[in-house]
């Protein structure tokens, strides 16, 4: 044991990481970031700075800066994005204060399925082979459909040059609360026309408990693996062809039961170019995910399919440029708790116009159709501008409808626990089998898609060299959101049993102000910060207040006071204030570059703790305000070799964490501070 704790320590010291990226020139820092080309807002090659509406592009030197071994790690440090737990302990990004169900996920723009709690677990998806990740705020369903509501979070692979051959091996290891090793490989190769891209990634991590005497562990053991693959071939100068496929499988062991769950993709896209104007591509996609687990003796399977096919057209013409498509969806789901597969079908066509009006103004039209075999049909425009003001100043809006429909679960869903008292129908379920009682005559059986619009305002400034300030205001408007409501505890067959279904009810608002800074001190340091101001509500709550309809208990024994508007916090699991400070450091001479990278979150509330009717005001119990420090060290050695170490929550946070709100905390909080160290060989 002690010797195992002095290799720990030993490869701690010496081995590390830095950037995948062939080292840099001293001129290359001072290219501008702004540059990049990006696609998921347009679906077309955008450069970042000409895009009129929000957007945000980690790169992969942002990436491997960090340190960061799976998706969520580099999330959680962009401004507007909070990583948050539900209290089934499932974790999804929340943006611009929206639920992470409403988050859309892509891999070079390909869906992601396989929800938990309406989550998308970004922990299945490792940095290894990212080119660089876009971030869409505000709602893009006029191009992406469902659940992009609130955002779209697209990951972009590495894509092969011709003569161009990379690749690497890395090795890394974390050590603390929880011990994780992480080993990559990936291989990137281009000649002629052909291209191959593959990676390969494995990790694993043991339990840990940090909170001894409940008779289970903060988090289960797990391993797993994951590889992808890209094949790229250019028949003629007109047709070129890639094949993409993607496997993950994870391994849980947790004391009550194990589990496992895999996820696999794999797509077709061909482009055809028939002139200098017009363009095609052709996509088929198919993906699975399916988890098999046992908790308390039983089992139950989940497995999802998606089948997609598209064609998609991109036709230039004198004033602008304009991308046509048509598609199905064909998204079909077995699961324990449901009789039988379930099947939606949805077919859609989209249109997208992006024209400059004058040199200083772009304007992007777009909107989407969506037709459904078990919803009513969804209609979602979008407009944006950019306006360039001058050479430093340019401003940009835009305007859009989002939607999501409603889920397997809460259609067919019939899970019975009689021995904990409750029950969870969803509302096809509940009125096949109940329709006829009383308590249902006035509930509807079919649900309405959740809707939104959105609108973003911002201005993007760069009145001196290396300073660039982006500042958005934002409103999102959602109405119809679906909630948990407990229809009966009388039902005759089931005593003692409540019984709770699903509703189109709410109507939520998010607002606020987001600021994105960043100044090049000089060749060497870099300095960036962000921030997030967000005021959220639910319109009935708000109404109910202002009619002097709640009321509330300042501590359990004190009398009932009635909750006045300015005592409303708002949505719960919302921080009003977020924020980050990042610091870059590079020594070129010396081939080495350090950082420190610190994030902040005010305080949120779960739930309502003095009984005000589920409203979350001022009064009830908050978890604190807290601030996590990160820091990394890069070292180049010879010419093949990259080390990195780091330590992530420096200081040891803990979020004023107690025994009832301990599972919802964010997983640097709960792991406290940890180590790591990471050692990459180039070939």
């Amino acid at each position: 044991m002690f010797l195992n704790k002095i290799l720990r320590m030993s490869c701690m010291f010496y081995g590390v990481m830095s950037f995948s990226q062939d080292f840099q020139k001293k001129t290359d820092s001072l290219h501008n970031d702004l540059d990049e080309v990006i696609v998921t807002a347009t679906r077309t090659k955008r450069q970042l700075s000409s895009v009129p509406m929000p957007v945000t592009l980690i790169s992969k030197k942002q990436i491997l800066q960090t340190g960061a071994t799976r998706l969520r790690d580099i999330i959680l440090e962009q401004t507007g994005l909070v990583m948050v737990t539900d209290f089934g302990n499932s974790e999804g990004v929340q943006m611009q204060g929206v639920d992470a169900d409403y988050t859309l996920i892509l891999v070079n723009g390909l869906p992601l399925i396989g929800r938990t709690s309406g989550n998308i677990d970004l922990n299945r998806l490792s940095i290894n082979n990212i080119k660089q990740i876009e971030i869409v705020k505000g709602p893009s369903s006029s191009l992406y459909g469902s659940e992009a509501l609130g955002g779209v979070i697209n990951i972009i692979t590495e894509t092969p040059k011709d003569g161009v051959t990379k690749g690497s091996v890395s090795y890394m290891s974390r050590i603390k609360a929880r011990e994780e090793l992480d080993l990559n490989t990936s291989l990137t190769y281009g000649k002629g026309k052909l291209g191959i891209d593959a990676s390969f990634n494995l990790n694993s991590a043991g339990a840990y408990d940090l909170s001894p005497g409940d008779n289970s562990n903060t988090a289960a053991a797990y391993q797993n693996g994951a590889g992808n693959l890209r094949l790229s071939y250019k028949f003629s100068e007109k047709i070129s062809s890639n094949f993409e496929g993607r496997y993950f499988k994870e391994n849980v062991y947790n004391d009550s039961g194990d589990a496992t769950r895999s996820d696999f993709g794999a797509s077709l896209k061909t482009s055809h170019t028939l002139s200098e104007k017009l363009k095609l591509n052709y996509l088929v996609y198919g993906t699975r995910f399916k988890t098999e687990s046992i908790f308390n003796g039983e089992s139950s399977v989940f497995n999802q399919t998606l089948l997609r096919p598209e064609v998609k057209s991109e036709l230039h013409l004198n004033k602008g440029t304009l991308v046509t498509g048509v598609g199905a969806n064909f998204d079909g789901l077995e699961r324990t708790f449901f009789d039988g597969k379930e099947q939606f079908n949805a077919y859609y066509v989209f249109g997208q116009f992006d024209t400059n009006i004058s040199e200083k103004v772009n304007l992007i039209a777009g909107l989407r159709f969506d037709s459904f075999n078990k919803f009513n049909s969804a209609f979602s425009p979008k407009l944006s501008t950019n306006y360039k003001i001058n050479d430093w100043l340019t401003t940009k809006a835009s305007v859009g409808f989002g939607y999501k429909v409603p889920d397997f679960r809460q259609l067919f869903f019939n899970f019975r626990n009689t021995a904990g008292g409750y029950v969870v129908l969803g509302t096809q379920v509940l009125h096949e089998l109940y329709g006829d009682l009383p308590e249902l005559q006035g509930l509807s059986k079919e649900l309405n898609p959740e809707s939104s619009i959105g609108y973003n305002l911002g201005f993007q400034l760069k009145p001196i060299t290396g300073l660039h300030l982006d500042v958005n205001f934002f409103r999102n408007d959602i109405k119809d959101l679906i909630n948990t409501f407990v229809v009966s505890r009388n039902f005759t067959d089931l005593p003692n049993t409540s019984v709770f279904s699903y509703e189109n009810r709410d109507r939520v608002f998010t607002q606020g102000i987001e600021l994105d800074l960043s100044y090049r001190i000089n060749n060497n340091l870099k300095f960036s910060t962000g921030y997030q101001f967000l005021d959220t509500g639910d319109k009935e709550e708000i109404e109910r207040i202002k009619k002097g309809e709640v009321f509330f208990r300042r501590t359990p024994t004190s009398p009932s006071e009635r909750l006045s508007l300015s005592n409303y916090f708002g949505l719960a699991n919302r921080s009003q204030h977020t924020a980050n400070v990042k610091l870059f450091y590079e020594n070129f001479a010396h081939r080495f570059s350090a950082n420190v990278r610190v994030l902040y979150r005010s305080k949120y509330a779960l739930f309502d703790t003095n009984n005000s009717a589920e409203i979350i005001d001022t009064y009830d119990d908050f978890i604190a305000g807290n601030a996590l420090v990160n820091v990394a060290f890069h070292k180049d050695i010879f010419n093949s070799m990259k080390l990195q170490i780091g330590v992530d929550n420096l200081f040891n946070s803990d979020g004023n964490e107690n025994a009832d709100t301990f599972e919802n905390l964010d997983a640097a909080l709960r792991l406290g501070r940890t180590f790591y160290t990471r050692i990459q060989f180039n070939l």
